[in-house]
Formats: C-alpha cells, structure tokens, sequence
C-alpha cells in the first residue's frame, strides 16, 4: 500500500489540484458555451417579453372598460328602478291595466353601522307594521348584499316616518305597482305580472332582479311592448353622493275589447252558474266582418291583483289546487265535445258533396238500430232526444234532429252518408284541428278523431257507430269555444275565417300610435251560395221556432245554433248557443258554453238573449 504524506510547510492547495486525478492531463477545466444555448435563451425570454406584454395589453387596454366596471361595482351600489309599463285600454278608453306610483324601501348591508341592525329592525318593524322576527330575519338572510328589498310599496306616511329616521342604510327609490281596476272580470284576458325568477334572470340578462314580467293575458303576449326601461340609483359605498337615471315607460294597448259587453256576459254566466249550481263556463263575443274579439270571458275567474304582491297560502290553494282550475283560460285553452253545434258544418258538407238535397226529408223517429257488421247478433241503438218525424234540412237544423244527421253524416236507410274521411275534410277545411292564432298564450286547437287515429291509440276498429256520434258533435270530436265563435262567423259573413285578435292599436308614451292591427283571412271556403242560404236559414229558423226560440223575442232577426254534448252519462252536460246577429248585417257573434245538468241547458239560451237585447239597442 503506498503511503502519501503533506508537508506542513506546504501552500494552500489549489483549485485546479483537488482534480488533478479525476481528468486526463489532455483535458480543461473551462470549456466555451455552444452558440445554440444563447439562440434558445434569445427566443425564451423573448416569448416570454411577448406574453406579458400581450397579456399587459389586454388587461390595461382590451379590458380596461372591464376592470373599471368591477372597480365601480366594488365602489357604488346600483338599486334598479322599475319601469312603468304600459297601460291597457278597452276600446272605449277604460283603464284594465295601470300603475300605482309608490316607493320602494331597498336596505344597504355595507352601510349598516355597529348596533344599527337593532335600531332599524325596531322601528321599521313599528312603521310597516311587521314582526321584527321575521325583519330581522330577513335582514340576516340578506346580509351579503350589497342592497335588497324591503318593501316595494311603501305609502306616502310610512315613507315620511322612514325619511326622518335619517339613515344611510335605508334607501327610499320611486316605485310602481301594478293594479287591475277590472280584477275578475277581465283576468283570462289582461293576465297579470309577478317578479322575475330565476329562469327568467336565466333567459334573458336584459331583467334584473327586481323586475316583475307578465305571466299570463295580454301582459305575457305583449310583454316586449309594455314593459318600458329601467332607471336606476348609484350610491357611493364610502361617500354620500347618489346618481339617478330615469326609467322609461313602456307602450299601451288599446283593445277591441268592449268592456260594457265583457262585464254583462260575465254577470250573466256567473248569475247562471250559480243557478245551476255548476261549475264552469265560457263566452266568446267578436266582430265576424274582421275578426275582432269584443269579449272573453272565462268562468271561474280570479283576480289578477292577488298576484302583485305574491300569493298567500290559501291563494295558492284556491287557484293552484282547485278542482274548477280558476287560471285556465277555457275560451282558448278549454276543449270540449260540441254537441249539436256543429250540425250546421256538417250540413253544409252534405250540401256541398251532394249526399242530400235541401227539400229531401228524412224520417226521424226516436230511434234507430244498426246491426254490427261482424257479429249480427249485436244491435246498437241510436237515440234521439225527440221524435221528429219527417225534417228536411232547414227543419233538422232548428230542431237539432240527430237521426237526420246521423244519416246524412254516417249513412243509413237509401243514403249513403259523408263518412268520416269527408267529415274530416271539412273539418280541417275550417281550420277545426288548428289554432287560429289569437293574441294570447296557450290557445289550443281541436281534435278530430280518424280511423286511423283510433286503430294507433286505442287499438280498435272504426264503427259506422263513430262516425254518427261525429255527425252530431259526440264521442271524441273536440272543439274550443273560440273556434266555435270563428266558424259561426263564417256563416254569418258568407263562409270567411278571420284571425282573431284582441288589440287594435299599440301607441307610444306620447299617445303616437305605432301600430295598427288589420284583420287578416284565414281561410275562406267558397261554398255555392244557394247551400249556405239553406244553413243560415235553417239557424233563422232555430232562433224563431226551434231550439233557441227565445231569441225570437229579440227586435231583430238572428241565426243560432245550440247544443248539448254529454260529458258524464246521465250525470252532466254542457250546454252551447251559438249566434251571430244582425242576421242580414252580423256585427257580433256569440258563443256561450255552460256545464250544466239537462235541467240548466236552456239557461246559456236566456243569457244570449239578454246580453244581444242589450248590446245591439
């Protein structure tokens, strides 16, 4: 083993001597950097420069705008003032829909000073009328807000009390609420508003929210046009200082409504359900020469104020829960079977393919019989609701005779009948299956029930059987009481559907009208005129000897066709009348559908009778 030994007068060992044996004698220690390193350093540094700079760009200036919005929002408090929306007027000019100037009491959580809380939660309690539970509850739920809602309507003397309590944290903004004069009798029609919830906050950033929207009627239908542009109320967090900019009202509506005749058929129905002791019904009163409604009314109604402030529990119970489904609109969204009210439309038909000719009688008994095509052995009874013995046309559409148009419709003794594939046809050819497109939501179409449908749905076979209850406005055929008024309409005008629609004008702040509705065609049906005489004067004939004679009394001649369709057998039915009148010269139909027991379905015949008395004097 070789032995090493240091010197102790030797130097300080160097650097370069501590790797005298770890590299060759050939090697150095100091070696040059390659050129590449200093190329990629270069471009490293540079991208670097280049992505703070690109990002130094986009926040100082792209987004400038940006931060300084959310430094303003850290530094001010916005409270949204509402806007006023438009109003809603009848024809007449009558107010259906306005606003109640008021104030809104918003609270400031970040102005709230050390014991504050107590103090405002004591007094606000007395001056609202509140308990301060359930204040200061709220004020805790809120608490990290920037601002909230109190109370949206505060009045003139609370407003007062609140001023002079001189806080910074209470905050009194111009406020409107929404009020119906009309409340019950014109609520299917007008609708009402209620805040905005979170799908609509969703939907549409344009709401904010406090803002209140329409829910139903006209107020939802026309929503873009009556609600206006809100202001708001910027208040500095740290200073005293308040910005105010104006809101902007929206447009009004001025309506085809006649509000006299809506609020007679409304007494008039409500008067007859309660005499019957029922539940529903519906009326559609409009112009036949264009389409205009001049009433709706849909019973039981409700009163669209109940909404503005949010509902009770028991509210919501009565509307929400209840049987008789108060919010339903039955005039649009309401579908029922018609009932001999649609004999006039299968007449004309049977006209107009020449199953029959005007002059032909039929003989009308009580009854008649068909045996089933697959088993003889079975026998169906058709009923009608008299013996009538022989009625030609005119007479079978006065008297409501169902064995004539159970013949006409599905065939029986020498004539063939329609059957149902033309039935339908004309059907459709009235725009039956389809919505007409009134100004309001939730408008549903009717239902006409085919051989093809029944085989998908219920898996059986069509009868002739079907076919006859079709004729007479039976079995699965539904109507809405809008279509109904729309095709007596026709009648009355010589075979024209018109769009129904319920505004006329819509007019700016300034009273400025902006637009005007026009009437529009939907279809029409050139039918030879010597059938549609023969229709027309068969519901002549109705309204002064037949079914609807009680309106034989009136001063004027009219065409009527009424109808009673069986919802539960032998227990309840509904009652229909359909007229349109002047006869030569119609300014107005009628259509009136009732639920009722058969004791009560004469009752919709008397209503018309009184409400065309006294609208056309």
């Amino acid at each position: 083993m070789k032995n090493y030994r240091v010197s102790v007068d030797s130097g300080p060992l160097e650097p370069e001597e501590s790797l005298l044996e770890a590299v060759s004698p050939d090697s150095k220690i100091e070696k040059p950097i390659k050129s590449g390193f200093f190329v990629v350093f270069y471009f490293v540094v540079s991208a670097v420069f280049i992505v703070f700079s690109i990002v130094g760009f986009n926040l100082g200036i792209v987004k400038n705008n940006f931060f300084s919005q959310l430094s303003d929002r850290n530094k001010f408090i916005t409270i949204p003032i509402l806007p006023q929306r438009g109003l809603i007027y009848s024809k007449e000019g009558i107010v259906l829909s306005e606003n109640k100037e008021t104030a809104g009491l918003w609270l400031l959580p970040a102005k709230l000073d050390g014991g504050e809380k107590e103090e405002i939660v004591a007094k606000l309690s007395q001056i609202l009328e509140v308990s301060p539970g359930s204040l200061s509850e709220l004020i805790d739920n809120n608490s990290g807000k920037a601002s909230f809602l109190i109370d949206e309507d505060v009045n003139p003397e609370e407003k007062e009390k609140i001023e002079s309590l001189d806080l910074q944290s209470l905050v009194l903004v111009e406020n409107n609420i929404r009020i119906y004069p009309g409340g019950e009798y014109f609520a299917h029609l007008i609708g009402y508003v209620s805040l905005v919830n979170e799908e609509d906050l969703t939907s549409n950033d344009s709401y904010q929210i406090s803002d209140k929207i329409g829910r139903s009627g006209l107020e939802r239908y026309y929503e873009n046009q009556l609600r206006g542009q809100g202001g708001e109320v910027i208040i500095d967090r740290f200073e005293d200082s308040i910005k105010t900019s104006e809101s902007k009202q929206g447009n009004s509506l001025i309506l085809n409504i006649d509000s006299s005749l809506q609020e007679k058929i409304y007494q008039e129905l409500d008067r007859g359900l309660r005499e019957i002791g029922s539940g529903f019904s519906a009326a559609v009163a409009l112009d036949p020469q264009t389409g205009k409604i001049l009433a709706l009314v849909s019973l039981p109604s409700y009163d669209s104020n109940s909404f503005v402030k949010g509902l009770s529990p028991e509210d919501y119970k009565l509307l929400f829960e209840s049987r008789n489904e108060p919010l339903l609109n039955r005039t649009i969204s309401g579908r029922f079977a018609p009932g001999s009210s649609i004999k006039p439309l299968i007449a004309l038909a049977a006209l107009e393919e020449e199953v029959i000719s005007p002059q032909k009688k039929i003989n009308a008994p009580g009854l008649i019989t068909i045996t089933n095509p697959y088993n003889p052995e079975i026998i169906y009874t058709f009923r009608d609701w008299r013996n009538h013995g022989l009625v030609n046309l005119r007479e079978a559409i006065a008297h409501s005779s169902d064995i004539y148009f159970y013949t006409v419709g599905g065939g029986f003794y020498d004539i063939k009948g329609l059957g149902i594939e033309r039935i339908a046809k004309y059907l459709k050819m009235f725009k039956l299956d389809s919505t007409l497109g009134i100004d309001l939501n939730g408008e549903a179409a009717g239902f006409i029930p085919t051989p093809e449908w029944k085989r998908q749905y219920r898996d059986e076979i069509w009868y002739q059987g079907d076919t006859f209850n079709v004729s007479i406005g039976q079995g699965d055929l539904l109507i809405t009481p809008l279509w109904l008024a729309s095709f007596i309409g026709a009648i009355g005008n010589g075979s024209e559907i018109y769009k129904p629609y319920i505004v006329d004008k819509v007019i700016d702040p300034n009273g400025s009208v902006i637009k005007t509705l026009q009437p529009e065609i939907l279809t029409k049906i050139s039918f030879k005129e010597e059938n549609l005489k023969e229709v027309r004067e068969g519901m002549k004939m109705a309204a002064k000897i037949g079914t609807a004679k009680v309106l034989s009394n009136l001063s004027f001649e009219v065409g009527a066709k009424s109808g009673t369709s069986e919802v539960i057998k032998g227990q309840s039915t509904n009652s229909w009348i359909s007229v349109f009148a002047p006869y030569d010269n119609p300014q107005i139909v009628l259509t009136i559908m009732m639920e009722s027991g058969r004791e009560g379905s004469y009752i919709p015949h008397q209503i018309a009778y009184r409400i065309l008395r006294d609208y056309l004097k």
